[in-house]
């Protein structure tokens, strides 16, 4: 079906494919559809459930085993950015400068695989989560927003403030919310990074 369609951008061939995807395997009348759709390098099992928590249309949790203790452990773009700016206020410039690229070239269409391969070198991190378990998941959330945004802004809600990050705006500036306070922004702690089975070993 794919196949019969002159796309005008891989993206929009992608997020098709998921919709389509849904539509053929999920039956009529049944309540809850797993996907495993990657793994990490240490074999940690991604993976999408249906229907989300809003059960909207197509709308799909992205997950990832050992994210945090819940029994559906979904990054949420908070946590994300969170992870991002301690890497940035921590870690040398090089290798933020590198996972920030490597943000924005899975946001552009390449796969989490490839862009891997072409920065792991390049990562020297002592804080966060593991490099591989921020980004392997990220394809996924930029088309689930594509998806759910799909005349809108689609990925462009997620990658927004992650450029703002990249651009070294302060925290002060930032909207880094997990649950909005009123004033300063919240950041997930380092210490609550560290306590789970995806983070930088050593970084405890």
């Amino acid at each position: 079906m794919l196949e019969q369609v002159e796309w005008d951008t891989p993206l929009n061939r992608l997020r098709v494919g998921v919709v389509l995807t849904f539509s053929l395997f999920e039956a009529r009348g049944e309540t809850y559809f797993r996907y495993n759709i990657d793994t990490l390098s240490d074999g940690t099992q991604i993976f999408l459930i249906r229907p989300a928590w809003l059960n909207k249309g197509y709308d799909f949790k992205v997950c990832v085993e050992e994210w945090d203790g819940s029994a559906n452990p979904a990054p949420s773009h908070p946590e994300i950015y969170s992870d991002l700016y301690w890497k940035r206020e921590h870690d040398d410039s090089d290798s933020f400068e590198a996972i920030c690229n490597a943000v924005l070239d899975i946001y552009e269409g390449e796969s989490a695989d490839k862009v891997l391969e072409r920065y792991s070198d390049k990562f020297d991190f002592t804080v966060g989560r593991r490099p591989d378990a921020l980004l392997k998941p990220l394809p996924w959330l930029f088309i689930e927003q594509d998806i759910r945004y799909w005349n809108y802004s689609g990925r462009d809600e997620t990658v927004g403030l992650i450029k703002q990050l990249h651009a070294g705006v302060p925290l002060s500036e930032l909207d880094l919310y997990l649950e909005p306070p009123e004033g300063e922004a919240q950041l997930q702690p380092l210490e609550e990074i560290h306590d789970t089975k995806l983070a930088i070993p050593n970084s405890k």
